[in-house]
């Protein structure tokens, strides 16, 4: 990837980061404060669609930077008499 507008295709997107296609939209579609995917700098009708190979390493970038829960983190919790999560509110905190 040398060439700064090299052009890369979403099955190029989706084989470097080991994803589907599916949760390449996925990445599209969240919201602004969760590091969306960016759209498609080529997008034709009928064609397929092609982003700027800098524009997904900047949001490679970003992701790797991005805080996000730990994985099973909410076993952690208190539960209450029944077995239920009890989440910490705002004034706990």
């Amino acid at each position: 990837m040398n060439n700064e507008l090299e052009l890369m295709k979403t099955r190029d997107i989706c084989s470097q980061l080991g994803i589907t296609p599916r949760t390449l939209d996925r990445y599209r579609k969240r919201k602004k404060s969760e590091n969306p995917f960016p759209d498609p700098d080529c997008a034709y009708m009928g064609g397929s669609n092609k982003w700027l190979a800098s524009k997904v390493i900047e949001w490679q970038k970003k992701e790797m930077r991005r805080k996000t829960r730990l994985p099973m983190s909410h076993l952690n919790l208190v539960r209450d008499e029944k077995g239920r999560l009890c989440r910490p509110t705002d004034d706990s905190r």
